[in-house]
């Protein structure tokens, strides 16, 4: 019979605990509410975050762990030996793994021959098993908070970005847009067009316009100021460690399915999102106080009246 996560840790000595999460910064952003979680319920143990390197400095202030750890996730030999590594440096009593993913499930296979850490997953070999549902069905916090209640976790909190805040003021009126997608993300693009045309809307609304994303996406945004001149190239100032300040000081942020919308969410400004309609956006649409997603079959044929009339309602 598989024991009561609490009853099963119950001891004087400090735990440590190893949270597995990989995936895009959007999944990171969306698993802050889960480590968030974990924090408070084990206040007197120590919290370590395994995740990929290009994360470390941007979520170095995180507030609810001791130390983020990284894997490269390179060849699968390489990243097992350093995995294992990992684990006997620091000898884990438990690892809550928020990735579930096929790699996580090969590291698991050799944690449980090497290692006597207890491992809470929803793939194979795991000691505490729960049924994660299948993508589509609900978002991707419930999951981990249905992952949690098997450690008889009933409190959850959602993902908190106000850790992130440098304290910058930013005085102007402005509309934050964010053309691009990940390198791979091609499919999730509103045209660039679509979004010249509402850049140029708010500039006769008296809006400064902000284009933010990073050097991948200096395509797009010198599309769009081709078609709307007075629109600004914000990439040097949209790093994702200044992002969410940029966010909480604009009036409005429209935004593609893409990681940095995450954080745009959390700062409760109001967010457009704009997405295909799928099976992904139902499990992983940014959260906060004032998102409004307009989804389509194929998000190129979001018309532009439809985020003109939002706008309007908005703003």
């Amino acid at each position: 019979m598989q024991k009561n996560s609490r009853n099963l840790f119950e001891k004087s000595q400090l735990m440590k605990i190893l949270i597995i999460k990989h995936g895009s910064l959007g999944d990171l952003i969306l698993s802050i509410g889960a480590i968030k979680t974990l924090n408070y319920h084990y206040p007197k143990d120590e919290l370590y975050l395994l995740t990929q390197p290009n994360y470390k400095n941007i979520f170095i202030k995180l507030p609810y762990v001791k130390e983020i750890l990284t894997d490269n996730r390179s060849g699968i030999i390489q990243s097992i030996i350093n995995h294992l590594k990992i684990l006997k440096k620091n000898k884990f009593d438990l690892i809550v793994d928020l990735q579930n993913s096929t790699r996580t499930e090969i590291y698991h296979l050799f944690t449980r021959i090497f290692t006597n850490t207890q491992i809470l997953t929803a793939r194979k070999f795991s000691n505490i098993k729960y049924q994660q549902q299948k993508q589509g069905i609900q978002h991707i916090t419930q999951n981990h908070k249905d992952q949690l209640s098997k450690l008889n976790i009933d409190k959850y909190f959602s993902p908190d970005l106000n850790w992130m805040s440098l304290k910058k003021n930013y005085k102007n009126n402005y509309v934050i847009l964010i053309p691009g997608t990940s390198k791979n993300g091609s499919y999730k693009k509103w045209p660039s067009q679509k979004f010249a045309e509402i850049a140029n809307h708010l500039i006769t609304m008296n809006f400064d316009v902000y284009l933010t994303g990073s050097q991948l996406d200096i395509k797009d945004i010198n599309e769009i100021i081709e078609i709307c001149p007075r629109a600004k190239n914000k990439i040097n100032e949209s790093k994702i460690e200044y992002f969410f300040d940029l966010c909480l000081g604009s009036n409005l942020i429209i935004s593609n399915d893409t990681g940095p919308a995450h954080i745009a969410g959390l700062s409760n400004k109001h967010l457009i999102w704009l997405a295909n309609d799928n099976k992904i956006s139902k499990s992983c649409y940014p959260l906060g106080n004032n998102v409004h997603k307009i989804l389509a079959k194929d998000v190129k044929f979001i018309k532009t009246k439809q985020v003109l009339e939002k706008i309007k309602q908005l703003i």
